[in-house]
């Protein structure tokens, strides 16, 4: 058993006996609390959906990675895994820093819990929780939201007793956001459907074409930058992620980076050793083809990036 995985189960501790089941299916639910077992905790007295949340940023927090800092950040989402239902699920993230890499390279806790919710079928974030104040660059990322305008910021105490909650809009004031580039519809809405993008030339590969699904996911209303990637590691596990853009530009995340935030929501044992990355991509006034290379180089010096175009 790993580091991790015991201070997991000590924190387990600090909750009630009858809960602790629910919790344990976080670390292979891909940093998940299922909706059943959201409903279960919060009908227990005094634990509401915002305690719950705040209980669970230390969780949170044991994914972070962060050899530059060593300052660990965790988030919790509440997201609806449908438009019609008030039923929630919860989404954890933890911050990621990248050993010789740029400090621009820095994946944030906020990013990683929204994330984490979108990929895995998220259709609304109402609230987030997080163990340190948002800092400017996030709380733009979360102005990118379809829900920005009621999406509630839970900040944990300094001293871990309590939290104090405010809207987003309370914390970006005169924010510049989508509506400022004529984009109607923001992250995680349910307008529209998925488009479906071919590649130039085809390859009869699994992995190539599990990149075109998450491509097709791409939230690039700036660029039009269709973009996914694939990653494999050493115990054969593959994540994909999609290509997501801010207003502000840079909050933006990389298809890479997104699915290495997969990766590491995927339990608290994954080695994290790449052995096969591929990306897939429109090329319009910007590429992920760069910053993919460099960031691999970083991960995987060995590994060689598989690029292929769309159509």
């Amino acid at each position: 058993m790993s580091d991790r995985q015991t201070q997991f189960y000590q924190l387990l501790e600090t909750f009630p006996n009858p809960l602790r089941g629910c919790l344990q299916s976080i670390p292979q639910n891909s940093g998940k609390l299922d909706t059943h077992h959201c409903t279960a905790i919060t009908e227990t007295p005094g634990m509401s959906p915002e305690s719950l949340m705040v209980k669970l940023l230390p969780v949170a927090k044991l994914y972070a990675q962060v050899p530059i800092s060593h300052f660990q950040v965790g988030a919790v989402a509440k997201a609806r895994l449908s438009d019609s239902s008030d039923e929630f699920a919860l989404f954890i993230g933890a911050n990621t820093e990248f050993t010789g890499q740029a400090l621009t390279q820095t994946i944030h806790a906020e990013q990683a819990a929204v994330v984490n919710a979108w990929l895995q079928g998220a259709m609304r974030i109402d609230a987030i929780a997080v163990s340190a104040v948002p800092c400017g660059p996030c709380r733009q990322f979360l102005y990118e939201l379809e829900t920005r305008r009621a999406l509630t910021v839970i900040v944990q105490k300094p001293d871990g007793d309590g939290y104090t909650t405010e809207q987003l809009s309370d914390l970006l004031p005169q924010a510049f956001g989508p509506q400022d580039l004529a984009v109607k519809a923001g992250l995680i809405s349910s307008q529209g459907n998925l488009p479906k993008l071919n590649l130039k030339t085809f390859f009869d590969d699994p992995l190539v074409h599990r990149a075109l699904s998450a491509a097709e996911r791409t939230y690039a209303p700036y660029t039009h930058n269709s973009a996914g990637c694939t990653i494999q590691v050493s115990d054969q596990k593959i994540y994909t992620g999609s290509y997501v853009e801010s207003a502000a530009f840079n909050p933006s995340l990389s298809p890479l980076h997104t699915a290495i935030i997969r990766m590491n929501m995927d339990g608290l044992a994954t080695d994290g050793n790449i052995t096969r990355a591929i990306l897939v991509e429109k090329p319009t006034t910007i590429s992920q083809r760069g910053v993919s290379e460099l960031l691999l180089d970083s991960l995987a010096p060995d590994i060689r990036l598989e690029y292929y175009e769309i159509r």
